[in-house]
């Protein structure tokens, strides 16, 4: 099929990092310490903490990756949850350097200050670590002396080269190289360690563990230099709760805890005295635990386990700002009419966030505040106030702006499958739950539901998949799982049902080459056949170029003759009405799929998926 013109990403928003329960996340900087490094779901993830300060890299797994590890201005080693260690190009051609899958899990990776050596530890059949040369990738010793799972792993940055391991068998191993080999083991910790960090000038090297302990040790010997214990605290701890990571500011004058507690402090080494607090509040006592750190440049990073990274001025107990992002899957997605000034999206965990968009620039991503959704947001549409109403799994309707949700709540017979807007030429809101539909009213602070839409008998006991409105609220149509469209008039009576060859997963009203409306029909198959809502009878079906469900279809509110199409393909596609041959694609956007995509303004396109980020597209014509 031709190709007239062009898709061209100008843009991301890129997900937060991923956060396990109880265990600590990997942080690290990159060496001009503008960016941070993280695992987010199936990606790895390199990104400025400032505006301007460079480029976002995004390089993705099969699985999740556990740890981001930069090893110099061109290369970057993350590690997954099945093993394994990939050492890649960061200047933009994402090449492999090396690949290995030295372990059935990794948890951390260390790299030495010549960028030659790497120690990788997690989990193992027949041991909890590896080490290996960059350039050769045999390798350079035996990471031994645990007897659990290692959690994290520190290299001193110059010779004679030293590693420390710390482990759930609450033990830290110290070890001699190259090649590494097991020097001595310290059992100061009672519970798991969780972090290990080294001192700028191999001095020093610090742990943290599960039992609220940062301890101190000799970094060339391994002998116990102390511990850090906070004067306000409980007896002899650093934290009131688990310290999930440590670590040292490039100076080594100062170290930075984070904690279970909500609090992430910075303390002078030489002293042991704390020199900074900073407490954090995210809403509950398990968000609000910070789980990891690391300095980037002059800054300060800590991360709550909502995701939120806090960017902190070691000088101010103020924080400097938060950057947020979705930590799951983005499932909902809209863009405010008629500016296109925000993207409002939600996610498979309940999250839904604001970001700021400005032509193909996204701009500050907030947290939509107030009581949210509970579970995943199936749909986020606009009302034509210019207001949002958004539905989730947790079986509620809700009313929300750009800045929190409001008091307008509508209970749900079971649970949404879909919901559409006719916004901003008409009021109409449609909702479609597994086993019933209904017109929606939104008004103010209150939602109602105004009229209901019966099923043919035909289609009485299936289940409803997508559904749609017609810009006008005209027409409305619901696919059920029973491979049949049926469609509706604007007062919701029923009109008459199209049958298919396979189950209809999206629906989008259009204008035909005439004028007259049709309706997208996005297919199971990847298929997307155009029909006339009036008739029901076919208009076109030619577009058969997708290999995996069509997931969302979004007619553009200019003309409503160019159609995007998202798909578990990782791919978006335009097509055009009036130009059914010419289609734009653009590949492998989204790993895990494309979930969700929106019009935002003419030649604007913003995308959503499976890896938690969204993506703003330019559409260039020929």
């Amino acid at each position: 099929m031709a190709s007239k013109g062009s898709l061209v990403q100008t843009a991301v928003v890129v997900p937060a990092p991923t956060t396990v329960r109880g265990q600590s996340t990997k942080l690290y900087a990159t060496p001009d310490g503008k960016h941070i490094a993280y695992g987010a779901g199936r990606t790895a993830v390199i990104r400025p903490i400032a505006d301007g300060d460079g480029e976002t890299r995004l390089f993705g797994h099969a699985h999740n990756v556990t740890v981001v590890k930069p090893l110099s201005a061109y290369y970057a080693a993350s590690g997954d949850a099945a093993g394994n260690v990939k050492v890649w190009d960061t200047t933009g051609n994402y090449s492999l350097k090396l690949e290995a899958k030295p372990l059935a899990k990794i948890n951390d990776i260390a790299v030495d200050a010549e960028g030659k050596r790497l120690v990788v530890v997690g989990e193992g059949r027949s041991g909890f670590g590896a080490s290996f040369n960059l350039d050769t990738g045999s390798s350079i010793g035996e990471i031994s002396g645990h007897s659990k799972v290692v959690n994290g792993v520190a290299m001193r940055g110059s010779r004679p080269f030293r590693a420390v391991t710390g482990s759930d068998d609450f033990s830290t191993c110290f070890l001699h190289g190259v090649p590494f080999k097991y020097a001595s083991t310290s059992r100061r910790h009672s519970r798991f360690v969780q972090s290990v960090a080294y001192s700028p000038s191999g001095a020093l090297f610090a742990s943290a563990g599960s039992d609220g302990q940062v301890l101190l040790y000799d970094g060339t010997t391994g002998e116990d230099k102390g511990a850090l214990v906070d004067a306000d605290g409980p007896e002899e701890q650093a934290h009131a709760k688990t310290v999930f990571a440590v670590a040292f500011a490039a100076d080594g004058k100062t170290v930075a805890t984070s904690g279970a507690d909500g609090v992430t402090k910075l303390w002078d080494v030489e002293s042991a005295k704390v020199l900074q607090k900073w407490a954090f509040d995210e809403g509950d006592e398990v968000s609000s635990q910070q789980v990891g750190n690391v300095f980037v440049g002059t800054s300060l990073v800590s991360l709550s386990f909502s995701g939120t990274l806090h960017v902190l001025d070691p000088s101010s107990s103020t924080p400097v700002r938060a950057l947020v992002g979705h930590q799951n899957p983005v499932t909902a997605l809209a863009v405010a009419a008629p500016n296109a000034d925000t993207i409002v999206s939600g996610d498979s965990a309940g999250r839904v966030l604001a970001t700021g968009l400005k032509g193909g620039a996204a701009g500050a991503v907030k947290a939509v505040e107030g009581q949210g959704h509970k579970g995943l947001v199936v749909d986020v549409v606009q009302t034509q106030e210019g207001g949002f109403v958004s539905a989730g799994y947790d079986d509620v309707v809700k009313g929300l702006s750009k800045e929190a949700f409001s008091s307008a709540s509508l209970p749900t017979s079971s649970q949404p499958k879909a919901l559409a807007s006719a916004a901003p030429t008409s009021s109409a809101l449609l909702l479609a739950t597994v086993s019933s539909a209904s017109l929606l009213s939104s008004s103010g602070s209150s939602l109602s539901s105004t009229t209901d839409l019966a099923l043919p008998s035909s289609s009485s006991s299936a289940s409803l998949l997508a559904a749609a409105l017609s810009p006008s609220g005209d027409f409305a149509a619901l696919s059920t799982d029973d491979a049949k469209v049926h469609l509706f008039d604007g007062a919701g009576a029923f009109q008459r049902s199209i049958e298919l060859r396979a189950n209809a997963t999206a629906l989008a009203f259009g204008v035909a080459k005439g004028g007259s409306p049709v309706v997208a029909v996005g297919l199971q198959t990847g298929k997307i056949p155009l029909y006339d809502p009036a008739s029901g009878e076919l208009v076109q079906n030619r577009w058969a170029d997708i290999s995996a469900r069509v997931t969302c279809l979004a007619f553009d509110a200019q003309q409503g003759k160019k159609l995007a199409a998202a798909s578990l393909d990782e791919s978006v596609r335009v097509y055009d009405v009036d130009a059914p041959s010419a289609i734009l694609s653009l590949k492998n956007l989204h790993r895990g799929g494309v979930n969700k995509v929106a019009w935002a303004g003419e030649g604007k396109l913003v995308s959503g998926g499976a890896d938690g980020a969204i993506r703003v597209l330019e559409v260039k014509s020929a």
